[in-house]
């Protein structure tokens, strides 16, 4: 029999409870870092848009980022008025709506309660997911929506009916809007079900037309405003050749976000600065696909040679939070490079005990705890947004997102080869 969360044992759920806001508002509250870099571009799009500037910079509009997480904080604001705690006290309330869906995937990847327990506790205390509760980052809120989708789409795949479909689709537009990578990957784990032989291509279709449906419904609007604002209907965002661009030039060898960027690049995207107004970003943005574009063409090997490194960029520890948390509580007085020295080390270790299974998946599948459902739920996501990182650049923050899915990984191994040990006593493999 399935039971919720809350179901079965309260002392579990206060556990977790304890543990979660513990370590978080513990961080929070160590940690007062000001707003910078991207973290003040979301800031002040989100008070732009209050103040009834629009979606724009210095008076222009622009497309050039996703407007979901400005748009998302604009929400707040109106509601609580503006300002960098309410953005904080938000990041909370986004990290717990993302575990939630987290125990529901992995207890129907799993079958088994205790696994599913077991990858939330292991994501709760993430030192990277803690750490980014201090900052103004979209990936918190796309963590939530891509995990709140992700849980309504493998429920679709299980059960015939439009609405569960259509409630991914929502999730989905709404992710989307949030970071335009999450456009593909419901085609992708809804081909991989049926690849997997999880769903029948009547139901895969079926849902697969309802989603993105729904999906598009979701971001028509937003369309609509940018063939309005900007004379043409662009999808979502303007950024994509700038981000191709980025890996794909002759100044960056290793296939990361280049930062500072040479002064060959720098002058190749024609001095674009974030902060202010881009005089005609489609157009930059063609160019810049096209000269991307070029360089794949004429540098096939170079290209190609580049991918091991955007992976590596890709899944490798994250430093930025402690690095942004340490510069920003420098501005507002506080020095706390003892505290970021000593956690460092700790981090590191727990990020690669949550990421090594996902290298190992492939090659332990047949001993993992159910291996099709949690290639399903977590592997087929994971590796979908590393080839986009493989394709464009990489960056430690894009994984961000997929961190409790790589708890799951790492639980539905761990649990699948102590089942084969003769253990007494073990609940790894029973049913939820």
């Amino acid at each position: 029999m399935r039971r919720d969360l809350t179901g079965g044992s309260a002392g579990f759920l206060v556990a977790v409870a304890v543990l979660f806001l513990g370590t978080r508002i513990g961080w929070m509250a160590a940690v007062d870092a000001a707003p910078m870099s991207d973290q003040l571009w979301y800031f002040q799009r989100a008070a732009g848009l209050l103040d009834g500037e629009g979606y724009s910079v210095g008076g222009q509009p622009t497309a050039f980022w996703p407007v979901g997480y400005p748009a998302f904080l604009a929400g707040l604001f109106a509601l609580f008025g503006p300002g960098v705690e309410v953005a904080k006290a938000a990041n909370l309330v986004l990290s717990a709506a993302a575990l939630f869906f987290l125990f529901r995937i992995a207890r129907r990847a799993t079958g088994s309660e205790t696994a599913a327990r077991a990858a939330l506790v292991l994501a709760v205390l993430s030192p990277t997911l803690i750490f980014y509760t201090e900052l103004l980052y979209a990936e918190l809120l796309f963590m939530a929506l891509l995990l709140a989708g992700l849980d309504a789409l493998l429920a679709a795949l299980d059960r015939p009916g439009w609405r569960r479909p259509a409630l991914a689709g929502l999730c989905f537009g709404l992710a989307a809007l949030v970071k335009t990578q999450a456009l593909l990957l419901p085609a992708c784990v809804i081909a991989a079900a049926y690849v997997l032989r999880r769903t029948g291509l009547r139901r895969a279709v079926a849902a697969g037309l309802v989603l993105h449906a729904a999906c598009l419904t979701v971001i028509a609007p937003w369309t609509l405003r940018n063939a309005l604002v900007l004379g043409e209907p662009v999808l979502v965002s303007t950024n994509g050749g700038f981000n191709l661009f980025m890996g794909n030039n002759p100044w960056n060898r290793w296939g990361n976000y280049m930062w500072p960027a040479p002064p060959e690049f720098t002058a190749a995207t024609e001095g674009l600065d974030i902060l202010e107004p881009i005089p005609d970003e489609i157009a930059l943005d063609r160019r810049l696909n096209e000269a991307a574009l070029s360089y794949i063409r004429e540098n096939p090997a170079q290209a190609l040679l580049r991918v091991p490194y955007k992976l590596d960029q890709f899944f490798r520890f994250d430093p930025l939070p402690l690095e942004q948390a340490e510069i920003g509580a420098r501005r507002n007085g506080q020095d706390i490079g003892a505290l970021v020295a000593a956690v460092t080390p700790l981090a590191a270790l727990w990020h690669w005990v949550l990421v090594v299974p996902a290298f190992l998946f492939p090659f332990l599948f047949p001993w993992a705890l159910r291996p099709r459902d949690a290639a399903l739920a977590a592997f087929v996501p994971i590796g979908y947004f590393a080839a986009i990182a493989g394709v464009f650049f990489g960056e430690p923050r894009f994984n961000l997102p997929l961190l409790p899915l790589h708890a799951l990984l790492a639980v539905s191994l761990a649990a699948g080869l102590l089942r084969t040990m003769p253990r007494s006593g073990t609940r790894f493999g029973k049913k939820a």
